[in-house]
C-alpha cells in the first residue's frame, strides 16, 4: 500500500507567509492589540502573559529553568528548545507550541498553581489555534492545489495530517487521517453526544462554545510535546478498556460490585463521577469515549510511506510510531534542506530511506 503523511509545509507552499509560525505569533497579538477576539474565549490578559513568557527566554538559555524539568521528555524538550534559539531571538520567532513549555516551566518555578496555571495553558491553546484558524481563510488554500497535486494526493491509500485544516479532504474527497485531531469536530468535553456530557455534570454546560469560534473547542490538539500528544490521544482507548474491565469484574465478581456501589455516595467527586459514567456503560454497552484512529492506523499500515510538509525535528512521536511499524518501508521523505538529509537518514536507520528535494516538487508540480 502507498501512505503518505503531510505537514503545515504544505500550507505554506500554498497559503503563503500567513500559515509560517512568524505570523501565526504575530497575528495572535495584533488580534489581542485590536481586540479582534471574544473575551469569552480567551482573555485580553494573555497578551502580557506571553509577553512575561518570552521575557524568560534569556534565563531559560542560562538554564536557570534545568532544575524544574523534572521529566525524561521534559528535559529533552528543553535543551532542544536552547539549541534553537538565542538572546536575539523574538517574539515571533519562538514556535507557538514552544510557549507551552515556557508556560509549564515559567510557573513550576513560580508555584503558579490551578486554577490560574489551568487557565493560562487553555488561553494560550486557544489564542494560538484561533490564529492559525485564521477566520476560516485555512480550509480555503485547497482552491489552489494545482490538479497535478491532486492527482498526486489522489495516488495513495492511506493520507495522513498532521494539520487540523481540511484542506486535503476537501480537494480529493476521501478519508482523512488526522494525527493531530482537526477544526470540524468538537472535543468530547464540548460535544452533547459524547459519553462525558451524559454524565450528570456535564462540563458543556459550565463552558458553552462560542458561536464562530468551534475551531477552538475543537479535537485540535496542540502542546508542547509529541509525548504530551501520544498520551492525550491514548487516553479514551485506556478509559474504554478499563470501563469494559470494571463491567466485566462487576458481572463476575459480587465482592467487587458492592464495593462500586459504595462509590455512589463518595465523598470524592471524581470518584461518584466514575461510578455514574459505569453504571451508563453498563446500560449503554455501545457507549464509549471516541477515539483517534489516526495513530492506530499508523501502527497497523503496510507499504511504503512518504513525508510531504514536514520538519524532521518536529513531531517524534510520529516519526518513532513510523520507525517501529516493521512492515513499512521504504520511507520516501520530501526535505526543504539539504542539511536535514542526515537527521531523516539517523532517525529512520532501520528503514530504506529515499530524500527528495521538495523545492523540485513543487516546480515539476505547478509547471506541468
Amino acid at each position: 500500500m502507498k501512505n503518505i503523511i503531510i505537514g503545515n509545509g504544505i500550507n505554506i507552499q500554498f497559503g503563503g507567509i500567513e500559515y509560517t509560525n512568524k505570523s501565526i505569533i504575530e497575528r495572535a497579538i495584533k488580534n489581542l492589540e485590536t481586540n479582534n477576539f471574544s473575551n469569552k474565549v480567551y482573555t485580553k490578559e494573555i497578551e502580557i502573559w506571553i509577553k512575561i513568557l518570552y521575557s524568560t527566554l534569556p534565563d531559560f538559555l542560562k538554564g536557570k529553568y534545568d532544575y524544574f524539568a523534572v521529566l525524561k521528555d521534559e528535559k529533552e524538550e528543553l535543551q532542544n528548545l536552547k539549541s534553537r534559539y538565542s538572546k536575539s531571538s523574538e517574539i515571533s520567532d519562538i514556535g507557538f507550541e514552544d510557549y507551552f513549555l515556557l508556560n509549564e516551566l515559567h510557573c513550576r518555578k513560580n508555584k503558579i498553581g490551578n486554577p490560574e496555571r489551568y487557565y493560562f495553558q487553555e488561553f494560550l491553546r486557544r489564542l494560538f489555534l484561533d490564529s492559525i484558524y485564521n477566520q476560516g481563510k485555512i480550509n480555503e488554500i485547497h482552491l489552489k492545489y494545482p490538479k497535478e497535486f491532486i492527482n498526486f494526493l489522489e495516488s495513495f491509500d492511506n493520507v495522513f495530517s498532521s494539520n487540523y485544516d481540511m484542506n486535503i479532504e476537501l480537494a480529493i474527497k476521501k478519508e482523512i487521517l488526522y494525527l493531530h485531531g482537526t477544526f470540524h469536530f468538537l472535543d468530547s468535553v464540548y460535544d452533547p453526544k459524547s459519553f462525558r456530557n451524559k454524565l450528570s455534570d456535564r462540563p458543556m454546560d459550565k463552558t458553552p462554545v462560542i458561536e464562530g469560534y468551534e475551531h477552538v473547542f475543537s479535537t485540535a490538539l496542540t502542546g508542547n510535546s509529541g509525548v504530551f500528544k501520544q498520551f492525550a490521544a491514548n487516553q479514551p482507548e485506556l478509559a474504554n478498556a478499563a470501563f469494559n474491565k470494571f463491567i466485566k469484574a462487576m458481572k463476575n465478581n459480587s465482592e467487587i460490585k458492592q464495593q462500586i456501589e459504595e462509590w455512589k455516595n463518595s465523598d470524592n467527586k471524581i470518584v461518584r463521577n466514575l461510578y455514574e459514567a459505569i453504571q451508563l456503560k453498563a446500560e449503554n454497552p455501545d457507549l464509549e469515549f471516541t477515539i483517534n484512529h489516526a495513530l492506530n492506523r499508523l501502527k497497523e499500515i503496510t507499504g511504503s510511506i512518504t513525508f510531504i510538509g514536514l520538519s524532521p525535528n518536529n513531531d517524534y512521536h510520529i516519526i518513532n510510531l513510523v520507525k517501529d511499524n516493521e512492515n513499512l518501508d521504504p520511507i520516501e521523505f520530501y526535505f526543504h534542506s539539504k542539511g536535514s538529509c542526515s537527521t531523516v537518514n539517523s532517525l529512520f536507520n532501520n528503514k530504506t530511506v529515499h530524500t527528495k528535494s521538495v523545492k523540485e516538487f513543487w516546480t515539476k508540480i505547478t509547471s506541468i
